[in-house]
């Protein structure tokens, strides 16, 4: 959808909550200047399966996982990460990664779905090979990494495997490029960032509310 719908679709949402007793004025140009930094806050609330993910892994194009006792290919992964040592190593992320919504080394058991930063207590426990992150239980550490950008640390691999079998994120977008259906929910967000910035609190909760309403239809 072109911005200037977009704008014109959260003046309605404001419209519709008012009038105010303050008799405020909705400006586009300030309705504007907030839908950027609301993409980011509303594709960081909503469930993560809600916006089609993009892939994130290295361009090494596919490569067959051989098959311990046949030697064949029951499967396929797509890039690999870049060791450390033979158990950890990272993946450097697209300038746009936002949020993670799936990664899978070709040895873990299972994929992971969230991610930790450094500040987590948990982050320490990876330098230790007794209790880090393993096949069974993967831990995933996004962090920056100097002269590469983001990263995503994995603890931890088996048999020195840093295969990737599945990468998704969610990107950072532009208000313009964002899914139709998503457009109804960040209306709402921006009308009560919007409305709160202008003292109409009540407006704001109300619009806020509309928002939750929205996240809780989508639940699965």
């Amino acid at each position: 959808m072109e911005r200037e719908e977009i704008i014109t679709k959260v003046k309605l949402r404001c419209d519709e909550l008012g009038p105010f007793e303050t008799g405020q004025v909705i400006d586009p140009g300030e309705i504007d200047h907030l839908l950027n930094d609301a993409v980011k806050r509303l594709l960081l609330v909503i469930p993560p399966y809600v916006p089609t993910p993009e892939s994130f892994l290295p361009d090494s194009g596919e490569v067959p996982i051989p098959d311990p006792e046949t030697g064949g290919s029951p499967g396929i992964v797509y890039g690999q990460g870049v060791p450390y040592d033979e158990h950890t190593g990272y993946i450097p992320l697209p300038s746009d990664f936002l949020r993670l919504v799936s990664l899978k080394m070709t040895c873990w058991e299972r994929s992971a779905t969230r991610t930790i930063t450094e500040m987590d207590p948990l982050y320490t426990r990876q330098r230790n090979p007794y209790i880090r992150g393993s096949h069974t239980k993967p831990v995933v550490v996004l962090r920056y990494e100097p002269g590469i950008g983001k990263v995503l640390e994995y603890y931890s691999v088996t048999n020195n495997d840093h295969r990737i079998s599945k990468g998704l994120y969610i990107p950072l977008v532009l208000p313009e490029e964002l899914e139709d259906e998503l457009i109804d929910p960040l209306s709402w967000l921006v009308a009560s960032i919007l409305l709160d910035t202008k003292a109409e609190y009540d407006a704001a909760k109300a619009a806020n509310q509309r928002l939750v309403e929205w996240i809780n239809s989508v639940m699965l």
